[in-house]
């Protein structure tokens, strides 16, 4: 058997173990410790591979505890992303492989949606003038197989505004803003998101 298949059937049996631990509420290592490097999802063939689209991270500072998210970076390559590669009014995992992750170690609200400390998935439906966010406990999907059995723990959403630029940026890009309000703010293409993140109670 290869290493690639033994590393896929171990990938599976630890995404396995992490489906019962997250299903059942059972939490080994506090979120507060667990903001390490985002992790890949080893199930899949493409992570034993260079990736065209590498995992990254955003990192937030709210009080005294980071909020992270992770999501894979892809290149526009001359593409149009939104409306094309990226349709509109389709549920899309904010980035590419993995689903887009947040972490946070204390309640935070997230655009508008409270939430408590934990792990969670963020995707959207992109249109031309906004996008809805949605925020999901469901954390091991494989990227865009955003299923019913995903949206079934979702615990919450909002609608954010677009703003255009003028310079079109080539990679999928997540800034942190603390200029007034700490944000997570979403570039691509010519299309920039802003998610606004404050303490939570």
């Amino acid at each position: 058997m290869s290493r690639v298949r033994l590393g896929i059937l171990a990938g599976a049996a630890i995404v396995a173990i992490a489906a019962v631990i997250a299903t059942t509420g059972i939490s080994l290592v506090p979120t507060s410790l667990a903001l390490g490097p985002c992790l890949k999802d080893w199930t899949s063939g493409v992570s034993y591979r260079p990736r065209l689209s590498p995992l990254a991270s955003a990192d937030l500072t709210v009080g005294d505890d980071r909020i992270r998210l992770c999501y894979g970076r892809p290149v526009r390559h001359n593409r149009t992303i939104f409306g094309g590669v990226v349709p509109f009014d389709s549920l899309w995992r904010m980035g590419a492989n993995e689903p887009t992750r947040l972490y946070t170690g204390r309640p935070i609200t997230f655009a508008g949606i409270p939430l408590a400390a934990g792990r969670y998935s963020v995707y959207t439906i992109p249109h031309r003038d906004r996008w809805e966010i949605f925020v999901s406990r469901s954390t091991l999907h494989w990227g865009n197989d955003i299923s019913s059995a995903v949206r079934a723990r979702e615990v919450g959403q909002a609608t954010v505004p677009v703003e255009q630029l003028a310079t079109p940026v080539e990679t999928l890009t997540v800034r942190t803003d603390s200029t007034g309000t700490e944000a997570f703010t979403i570039e691509w293409e010519t299309t920039r998101v802003s998610l606004p993140v404050t303490p939570g109670h």
